[in-house]
C-alpha cells in the first residue's frame, strides 16, 4: 500500500501559505508568553483558585470538540508529522502514527531515511519496542510501552486526565492581544505543572505554559522541561479536530510540528 498516494493531504497548508502560517503562529506564541507573564505577574495565588468543577467543565468542552471517540473503527487514523526546527528546516525528522480504534497504537521516527525509534502496541497482550541496532521490533511488555511509547500519542495533552490523577483548576478569565481565553491550572503526579488556555469562543487548546518544579515529584536535572506549547490551524478530521501545526520551545530553540492526517485501510499487522 502507498500510503503517501493515499493521503488526503490538507492542501489550503501547503507550501508557501503553511510558511507564512508557522512563521505567524511562532510570532503569535510569543506575544503570548510575554503577555501570560505579564499578566501572571498580577494574579492572586494559585492556592486561592478553587473551582475545580469550571476547569474540569472547560476541558470536557475541549475534548467533546476533538471527538477522539468518533474516529472510524473500520480504518486507521494515519498522521505523518514533520518536525523541524524554526530557524533552519534542513533537519527535518519525519514521525509516522498509526492508530486503529480503541487502543491500538503504532509510532516511528525516521530520520534522514531510516528508522531511529518505534513502538507499537494492541493495547492488550502485545507490545513492542524497535531496537536500532539489531533492526528489529523486540517484544516489551504493555506496561512498558505505555511508559515510554505513550509519551507519542496523538491525543491531546489532557485526554487521560481523569485517570492520570491530575488536578485541575480554574484560574479565570483574561483577554490577550484581544483573544478572550480561560485558564486553568493542571498538577499530574510526576509531570511539570502547567498552565493551559483556552479560547473562550471556541473552546479550544491553542497555548500551554510549563513551569520547571514538578508536581510530587523532583526534577530530573538530566532533563530539560518544554517552556511552552502552542496549537493552531485545527481542521476536522472526518468527525474529529485535530490541529495542524503544533510548536514547543527547549532550551531556547523553537521546534515546529505540522501534522498530515488520512485515514487509510485497516491492517491490524501494524500492531503486532
Amino acid at each position: 500500500m502507498n500510503i503517501a498516494r493515499e493521503m488526503r493531504i490538507t492542501a489550503e497548508h501547503r507550501n508557501n501559505q503553511g510558511v507564512r502560517q508557522t512563521a505567524r503562529h511562532i510570532i503569535v506564541a510569543f506575544m503570548m508568553l510575554l503577555a501570560f507573564t505579564v499578566a501572571a505577574q498580577e494574579n492572586q495565588p494559585i492556592s486561592t483558585a478553587t473551582n475545580a468543577d469550571t476547569a474540569k467543565a472547560i476541558v470536557d468542552r475541549y475534548l467533546t470538540l476533538m471527538n477522539y471517540e468518533g474516529l472510524p473503527a473500520d480504518s486507521m487514523l494515519y498522521i505523518e508529522s514533520s518536525i523541524y526546527d524554526f530557524h533552519d528546516r534542513s533537519d527535518t525528522l519525519v514521525m509516522k502514527r498509526w492508530f486503529l480504534p480503541p487502543h491500538n497504537h503504532r509510532v516511528e521516527l525516521w530520520v534522514k531515511g531510516e528508522l531511529q525509534l518505534g513502538y507499537l502496541t494492541n493495547g492488550i497482550d502485545n507490545a513492542r519496542r524497535y531496537d536500532t541496532i539489531k533492526q528489529v521490533w523486540q517484544k516489551i511488555t504493555v506496561p512498558d510501552y505505555y511508559d515510554k511509547g505513550a509519551a507519542y500519542d496523538f491525543h491531546s495533552p489532557l485526554y487521560k486526565w481523569r485517570a492520570n490523577g491530575t488536578e485541575m483548576q480554574y484560574l479565570g478569565e483574561k483577554e490577550l492581544y484581544g483573544v478572550k481565553v480561560y485558564e486553568v491550572h493542571v498538577e499530574t503526579p510526576g509531570m511539570h505543572v502547567r498552565e493551559y488556555l483556552f479560547e473562550k469562543e471556541n473552546g479550544l487548546l491553542f497555548f500551554v505554559i510549563e513551569h520547571p518544579e514538578v508536581f510530587g515529584g523532583d526534577v530530573d536535572p538530566r532533563n530539560t522541561h518544554v517552556d511552552w506549547r502552542a496549537f493552531t490551524d485545527y481542521i476536522h478530521i472526518g468527525s474529529s479536530l485535530l490541529p495542524y501545526t503544533e510548536s514547543y520551545r527547549r532550551n531556547g530553540h523553537v521546534t515546529v510540528i505540522n501534522h498530515r492526517y488520512a485515514f487509510v485501510k485497516k491492517e491490524k499487522k501494524k500492531f503486532e
